[in-house]
C-alpha cells in the first residue's frame, strides 16, 4: 500500500510539472504576441536603404510604414557611417518615420544589438 502512495504521490509531482511548464508556455506566447511588430531599417552611405533586411525604394518603404503605424509598430534605424554627414536619403527616411508618428530606436551597431540613449550613448539591448 505504501508504493501505492509513493507511485500516486511521484505521478502528482511530474503533472504539476507538466502544468506549470504549459502555463510558462503560453504566457510567454502570450508576450511575443502582444509585442508590438518592429521594422528594422537601415541606410547605406550611399543611401541604399533596408527594411528588415531587404532592399527597398523609399516609395515602397512609405506603404510599409503607414502599416506598421496601424499596427502600433515600432522603428529599429540603423544608419552607416553616423559621424558623417547623412545620404538625402536618411533624412527622408527618418521625416516618413516622424510623418507616421512611429517610435523610434536607434542603434550604432548593425545587428541592432544597441540603442542610443537620450545622451547619445550606445547601451546593449536588453
Amino acid at each position: 500500500m505504501a508504493r501505492c502512495w509513493v507511485a500516486e504521490l511521484h505521478l502528482v509531482r511530474i503533472m504539476q510539472r507538466a502544468l506549470v511548464q504549459l502555463v510558462v508556455t503560453f504566457l510567454a506566447s502570450q508576450l511575443m504576441a502582444q509585442s508590438p511588430p518592429a521594422l528594422k531599417i537601415a541606410i547605406t552611405r550611399s543611401g541604399a536603404i533596408t527594411a528588415d533586411g531587404k532592399s527597398t525604394t523609399l516609395d515602397a518603404l512609405l506603404s510599409v510604414l503607414r502599416d506598421l503605424a496601424a499596427k502600433k509598430g515600432v522603428v529599429w534605424y540603423y544608419r552607416e557611417a553616423p559621424e558623417s554627414d547623412p545620404h538625402p536619403n536618411a533624412l527622408k527616411v527618418l521625416s516618413a518615420i516622424v510623418d507616421q508618428d512611429l517610435p523610434v530606436r536607434l542603434s550604432r551597431k548593425p545587428d541592432y544589438s544597441d540603442t542610443i540613449d537620450d545622451k547619445g550613448r550606445s547601451v546593449p539591448s536588453k
